[in-house]
């Protein structure tokens, strides 16, 4: 299935549950589709989670029905069992060799799985296990890995997509540094997950960029050296905190889409991010997030509240933007949220079009308000011209 399609219907399985019961769900798909026979991504979820506002009997129903649909703890637990089993396998493949993660990746992983990544001006895809492997080895031939830990994860039980957040550290085969680096990765996957089969359908990653792939990036004069990977601020991970509602984390990840939206005020930011809060570019590259007279300082690549919003409103005078949202999750056990989106943007001026997309992990308070957002995000088409020495 492509990515295109893997989306919309993901956006229908979105669209439905929040309209439908569960039961009523998997009555309608249930008898249409097995796991070994799988083509396109269906979700079929095990109990009800949707309540709708009860209406008094013999009176006229005016105004539209408030639904809700309620986390399903244990069916994200299983999700993000399922999908941490999947990140130490791939990274132990790239500790041991394509081969040594191909066993297991074949017990989590569908026939038909879907890969892509984004690295700024790289992208990869493709389709299978065997392209699975094939991208591991890429990691193995580049990598002497040391370690790897997944600071933080999240699924949605709406649609069933995982999240990870991981910390690796790696010595340089391709430049024979004894050194060792530090690197990022945000790993997202889409699951099928009935009373049949539990299966990794599509793999998304992106992460940070090591010595080699600033290679393909011809200036790097407004950013921050590469070879050292932008900061997690760890410093404000925490438990997540008690009493909060994981819908208040997501409106707010949906108002910083919003915002970011031509027609839409910036104010919104103002009840949405902490006073404290942070922009960070992971790639560490993107010339309007990093400045270069802070080179090789942690923040390099951080933009803060009050420049933040220059920077929106600025991007908005000169580009017609429309962000949409295509999954997020917030962690069960951490301040953690996960959101990926695609921007479709038009050039005032030239009238190009264009999209990008972006994951990010957003950190939030015990009020639920944004205190930072670590962003791996394409570069808009001012940036891929002065990455590339054009400009």
């Amino acid at each position: 299935m492509g990515g295109q399609q893997l989306q919309e219907k993901k956006q229908h399985i979105k669209q439905y549950r929040s309209l439908h019961s569960y039961a009523l769900f998997r009555t309608q798909w249930q008898m249409a589709l097995k796991c070994q026979m799988v083509s396109r991504r269906v979700v079929v979820a095990k109990a009800p989670g949707v309540r709708a506002v009860p209406v008094r009997p013999a009176v006229r129903r005016t105004a539209a029905v408030k639904v809700v649909a309620y986390r399903d703890a244990h069916r994200e637990e299983k999700i993000c069992s399922l999908g941490s089993e999947v990140v130490n396998s791939w990274f132990k493949g790239i500790a041991m060799g394509p081969e040594a993660a191909r066993e297991a990746l074949q017990a989590d992983c569908d026939t038909t799985v879907a890969y892509r990544s984004h690295q700024v001006l790289r992208h990869h895809k493709g389709q299978g296990l065997d392209y699975l492997l094939k991208r591991i080895n890429v990691g193995h031939e580049k990598m002497d890995l040391v370690s790897h830990r997944i600071l933080a994860t999240a699924a949605c039980s709406l649609d069933d997509t995982f999240f990870a957040l991981v910390e690796y550290k790696y010595k340089s085969k391709v430049l024979g540094d004894p050194r060792v680096n530090v690197g990022y990765k945000i790993m997202e996957m889409d699951v099928m997950y009935d009373d049949t089969c539990l299966k990794v359908m599509g793999l998304h990653e992106r992460s940070s960029l090591s010595p080699e792939d600033v290679s393909v990036i011809a200036s790097l004069d407004s950013a921050h050296n590469a070879g050292n990977a932008t900061p997690f601020p760890e410093d404000d991970l925490a438990d997540y905190p008690g009493g909060l509602n994981n819908e208040i984390v997501l409106a707010n990840s949906r108002a910083w889409c919003q915002a970011r939206s031509s027609g839409q005020p910036e104010s919104v930011l103002d009840r949405t991010l902490d006073p404290s809060f942070r922009l960070w570019d992971a790639y560490g590259v993107l010339p309007v997030l990093c400045d270069p007279s802070r080179r090789g300082k942690v923040d390099a690549c951080v933009v803060k509240y009050d420049q933040v919003k220059d920077i929106i409103a600025s991007t908005k005078d000169r580009y017609d933007i429309k962000c949409k949202l295509i999954d997020n999750a917030v962690s069960l056990n951490k301040n953690v949220g996960f959101t990926h989106w695609r921007s479709r943007i038009v050039n005032k001026d030239t009238k190009a079009a264009f999209e990008i997309e972006a994951v990010e992990v957003d950190l939030f308070g015990a009020d639920g308000r944004l205190k930072d957002i670590w962003m791996f995000r394409d570069p808009m088409d001012v940036e891929i011209e002065m990455l590339q020495g054009r400009k």
